[in-house]
């Protein structure tokens, strides 16, 4: 194993932060695991997930929400710390309610929070913010005669946002553990890079390197394909979640002659698995529904249909 890092000098962690480095020392000081911290908070009544909890000691997300904000009050005691050390690091609370302006960035655990093997993926790609902004995605699916996933090809107008911009990251989520992954085909101005999964969920994680090196401000279009070898378990929903603001995302799906639903709706929402119904989508004769939205919030879009 490699040797841990020293242990930062924690009364001067708590006197200049910032919150990641206090928290951070504060747990490796009291020789308690997340898990164990988790469980303590949870025997007093506050639900934080590890993964949450390990977000907050990397500086990856911050405790905002008032019942976050409780959780690290009883952090403080149960981590043996003065009163308001910790809490103090945050700041004030930022304003919130419906005349907030909506967040412009979502972080990436907050868009994909039930997915817990998430964090391992990403640390093994390293940073999942890219530089990039997606001005314009389109993807098309096909549906196959089992009603499972065929093929999904995504083409992508992308923007630069800082200097020397290198690489996309995908991260994406099937219906089926028992199937195998799809491959990723069909590159335009890019190649493979690395790739992680966790064929439980199944989860995966993949970057594609740009042909070019991307300066701020510049922008390049991408396309690939994800192609499935075999068929699978039906689905009934497919879309994409955005960590900032797109001008423009249309989703459409072809659906084989032989599986095509009798109803179809969108759906938005900030998480995978909290969105609400944003309208029916007609479905045509030809078995293709489809749907486009001008500058969708960060959060995902959706189609569901059914198949009955």
């Amino acid at each position: 194993m490699p040797p841990q890092t020293p242990l930062p000098d924690l009364a001067g962690a708590l006197r200049n932060g910032p919150f990641e480095v206090a928290l951070d020392c504060a747990v490796r000081a009291s020789g308690l695991s997340l898990e164990r911290i988790q469980h303590r908070l949870a025997i007093r009544g506050v639900t934080v997930s590890v993964t949450t909890l390990s977000y907050w000691r990397r500086g990856r997300s911050r405790p905002e929400r008032p019942q976050s904000r409780q959780a690290v009050r009883l952090l403080e005691e149960l981590l043996g710390l003065p009163t308001d050390s910790l809490v103090s690091l945050l700041g004030p609370q930022r304003p919130r309610g419906r005349w907030v302006n909506p967040p412009r960035v979502l972080e990436t655990e907050h868009l994909w929070q039930e997915y817990e093997s998430l964090p391992g993926l990403l640390d093994a790609m390293g940073s999942t913010d890219d530089g990039l902004t997606r001005l314009a995605v389109h993807d098309r699916y096909e549906i196959d005669e089992n009603g499972a996933e065929r093929r999904l090809t995504v083409t992508m107008v992308l923007r630069a946002e800082r200097e020397w911009v290198d690489r996309l990251v995908l991260i994406s989520r099937g219906d089926d553990p028992q199937r195998e992954l799809p491959e990723i085909t069909g590159i335009r101005n890019a190649r493979k890079g690395r790739r992680r999964s966790d064929p439980s969920v199944p989860l995966y994680v993949a970057e594609l390197l740009l042909d070019r090196v991307l300066t701020k401000g510049e922008t390049d279009v991408i396309e690939y394909t994800y192609a499935f070898s075999t068929t699978g378990a039906r689905t009934s929903e497919v879309g994409t979640g955005f960590r900032a603001p797109a001008r423009l995302y249309t989703l459409e799906v072809q659906f084989h002659p032989d599986a095509v639903p009798v109803r179809c709706r969108r759906y938005a929402g900030t998480t995978a698995g909290a969105m609400d119904p944003a309208g029916q989508v007609w479905i045509s004769a030809s078995g293709r529904a489809a749907f486009t939205v001008e500058d969708p919030g960060p959060g995902f879009q959706a189609m569901r249909w059914e198949w009955e």
